[in-house]
């Protein structure tokens, strides 16, 4: 999962009054590495429940089935391509999962982090600002970030890869991938609200 599902499901797992910490912690997986020893306290519950939904979701048949799909000369960064289009998924069909309008929603994803920006490391503190900066969250309805995303991610990778070309090769499948998400996403919403 990307971005927007990460916040969507630690908002889901989190107590009403006591998102943010998980919110915070959502964007935190993708930075933070190793293991969690109390550095990061209130938010490490969060990172590792980034980490667990990346482990479920990586794990999971319905995304096995779609890297099937995919040529092998692009099955290596199936899983990257996959995140990413599963957050147009989401937000195509914010509806079935959240009660809050998605641009509300990415309003208060976006207070919290900036309420927390002085704290956070540097990269994850960019990242944050760059997910406002340019309504990340709540822009990935449209294709065109979907493609822009997969480029950025191929640029900043060290080896060779496809994704600046993918986002057409995705297309092609999207009606698949979204029988295949919406499968998925109800599973991921029930794992993350178990102990």
């Amino acid at each position: 999962m990307n971005y927007l599902a990460h916040f969507h499901l630690a908002s889901h797992a989190a107590a009403e009054d006591d998102a943010k910490p998980l919110i915070i912690g959502a964007l935190l997986g993708d930075f933070v590495k190793g293991p969690l020893r109390g550095e990061w306290q209130e938010w490490e519950a969060g990172i590792a429940l980034h980490r667990r939904i990346d482990a479920v979701t990586d794990n999971h048949s319905e995304v096995s089935a779609l890297l099937d799909t995919l040529p092998r000369s692009h099955r290596r960064y199936g899983g990257i391509m996959l995140d990413v289009c599963f957050d147009y998924c989401l937000s195509r069909h914010w509806g079935n999962f959240h009660d809050t309008p998605l641009p509300h929603f990415c309003d208060e994803i976006y207070r919290h982090l900036e309420a927390e920006h002085a704290a956070m490391p540097t990269k994850a503190r960019l990242q944050a600002q760059r997910l406002q900066q340019y309504n990340v969250l709540g822009s990935m309805d449209n294709w065109q970030t979907v493609t822009n995303m997969l480029a950025r991610i191929g640029q900043r990778l060290r080896r060779d890869n496809p994704l600046d070309s993918s986002a057409g090769l995705l297309a092609e499948r999207l009606p698949l991938i979204e029988q295949h998400f919406l499968r998925l996403y109800p599973a991921l919403m029930d794992t993350v609200r178990q102990p």
